[in-house]
């Protein structure tokens, strides 16, 4: 059991089933667990850490190359890191508040990405937007722990 978390998000696991990734988004942490074939975790290492300019970490997927996909709370993006942890790519949205990411579509090459309304009146907020990644999904991941 993992304890000790601010406001949990995600999870999201690696393309291979070696890892999955969880987020306190309240301390900006995106954290790397190592996943046995019993579903068990272990070996919890922070991956990815934000500066509060960069906004909150909050849901998260991942591509068929690794990369995680992180939509970003207060930082009006969501960005792509690779599967070391560096930021590669971020798409700029217009909202402050984005969500969480997920692929659709028929070959899982749209993104998808939720934003919130809480506390904010600007015309994106509350909408989901359709961005094209460059990368392909992949199906959702039956996780049996």
């Amino acid at each position: 059991r993992d304890r000790g978390y601010g406001i949990p998000n995600g999870p999201a696991f690696s393309p291979d089933g070696r890892y999955i990734y969880h987020t306190d988004s309240l301390r900006r942490v995106v954290y790397r667990f190592e996943l046995a074939d019993d579903g068990s975790v272990a070996n919890r290492q922070p991956f990815i850490c934000f500066d509060a300019s960069a906004g909150a970490p909050d849901g998260m997927t991942v591509d068929a190359e690794g990369g995680l996909w992180i939509a970003l709370w207060g930082g009006s993006r969501v960005s792509r890191f690779t599967p070391d942890g560096r930021l590669e790519r971020s798409v700029r949205l217009p909202t402050s508040q984005i969500t969480s990411c997920a692929f659709a579509g028929p070959r899982l090459d749209r993104l998808y990405v939720t934003s919130a309304r809480e506390g904010l009146d600007d015309a994106h907020a509350g909408a989901l937007f359709e961005v094209d990644p460059g990368v392909t999904g992949l199906l959702p991941h039956r996780f049996a722990g």
